[in-house]
């Protein structure tokens, strides 16, 4: 069976659309209680679609929703029996003036932890938590310039990112 060019070009905007669409589909749990570590477990899912969200979502897009979706990273991370973030001065250098890009790093960073259960580390976390940052900035949308963050992502580039995480944040 040969596939001709025009059918796998429509081919290509159909997955492209249903990726747009189950993605901006991701709704905030509503009414959320977090008193047991049964109730931090039945969200992490939602956890985990949170942080694809607010990466692949543009910071000028859907603000009273990005408002909702950062209040219920928070809430959750805040009492997570599972999941611990430290947020060092590094770290806030890093965003500086760009105080979104902070709940796009804890969702990130959450969200490699429920991913890699049996092989996540606080490396690995700290890692997907710079580079969902990074992806998010270099996009350019909505955000200030940051000395740190192009640093960041020069040491990226030139394969030391892995040596900055362990010289700073380990």
């Amino acid at each position: 069976m040969t596939i001709t060019k025009p059918i796998l070009c429509c081919l290509f905007f159909v997955l492209a659309t249903i990726s747009v669409n189950a993605q901006s589909s991701f709704e905030v749990p509503q009414n959320v209680q977090l008193n047991s570590k049964e109730d931090y477990a039945k969200y992490e899912t939602a956890i985990i679609d949170a942080a694809k969200w607010l990466e692949e979502t543009d910071l000028d897009k859907e603000m009273d929703k990005r408002k909702e979706v950062n209040s219920f990273v928070l809430q959750w991370i805040s009492g997570s029996p599972t999941v611990t973030v430290d947020i060092t001065k590094k770290l806030s250098k890093i965003y500086d003036k760009n105080i979104q890009l902070l709940a796009i790093y804890l969702a990130s960073y959450a969200r490699n932890f429920l991913e890699n259960k049996n092989a996540a580390t606080k490396f690995s976390a700290v890692k997907a938590g710079l580079i969902s940052m990074m992806n998010v900035y270099e996009k350019q949308i909505d955000i200030s310039r940051s000395k740190e963050m192009e640093k960041l992502i020069e040491l990226t580039k030139d394969n030391k990112l892995d040596n900055y995480i362990n010289k700073n944040f380990m």
